[in-house]
């Protein structure tokens, strides 16, 4: 399956998206595919067809459209050092930035007929699962049901927290956590937890056996049966919660963490 590459403008230049759709499928709803640090792959375009075999128009977003360089070497090894500059490109694209990004993206889906579709899920793997998270609580009319896998990053001291736009949610969220990882220690993962509990939202925590990154086929840490499994949740809790059928209850759901 090929994909059709969109320019949407935004307040800060033009983005390129990938749309990804396949034509044999009934089309359940939009996706919205958040980007890890390493910037856009094949590996995430086959990742995002994923979601588009299964019946979603899926956007795959170039969140580093504002560089010069938007692409980073991903690690064969885990003690392969990583790019400075993919950290500095991960700390400088902002939560107001890529808020502002999706709704251009959620604008374009609702104004383009052809897609046929205007329930949005957003998935965010590692850098863009606080993305996603943001961008959920800001277009809760249309994104119904975000998912965060192995996310880094999602508390931080001060404002503009990823975790504080919890409560902001108006449909319901997913976090796949990774075993001992230091991008979302467990002290992190405490304060996830309780902030879903304290707000009343819709949410499942669930702790992988799986190092951070499980998710990529051609990272040194791919776990391939919890990739599957992860990928197997997030797609159910899409298919329930943008049919409007509760794939959660109405208080959090936790399950055991992982033994050292």
């Amino acid at each position: 399956m090929a994909y059709l590459s969109v320019d949407l403008k935004t307040i800060d230049g033009t983005m390129p998206v990938r749309v990804f759709q396949s034509v044999n499928t009934t089309r359940k709803g939009c996706v919205i595919f958040y980007m890890d640090a390493f910037g856009l792959r094949p590996e995430l375009d086959d990742m995002a067809r994923r979601y588009a075999d299964a019946g979603y128009v899926v956007f795959l977003p170039d969140l580093y459209y504002r560089r010069k360089r938007r692409s980073f070497p991903v690690p064969a090894r885990q003690d392969d050092p990583l790019d400075p500059e993919m950290a500095e490109a991960n700390a400088a694209t902002t939560l107001d930035m890529t808020i502002a990004d999706s709704g251009s993206i959620v604008a374009h889906a609702v104004a383009t007929p052809s897609y046929g579709v205007t329930r949005f899920g957003a998935v965010g793997y590692c850098m863009g699962a606080r993305h996603a998270l943001a961008a959920g609580a800001t277009y809760g009319e249309t994104i119904k049901a975000v998912a965060c896998l192995h996310g880094g990053k999602l508390v931080w001291d001060g404002p503009n927290s990823p975790h504080t736009f919890i409560p902001r949610l108006s449909g319901a969220i997913y976090f796949g956590f990774a075993a001992h990882d230091p991008a979302c220690p467990d002290t992190h993962k405490s304060i996830i937890e309780q902030t879903i509990a304290a707000a009343g939202v819709r949410g499942e925590t669930e702790h992988y056996r799986a190092a951070h990154g499980w998710t990529f086929p051609t990272r040194w840490c791919y776990d391939p049966a919890a990739a599957e499994m992860a990928f197997s949740r997030v797609l159910s809790f899409f298919d329930a919660e943008m049919s409007g059928v509760a794939w959660m209850a109405s208080t959090v759901r936790c399950s055991p963490r992982p033994s050292p």
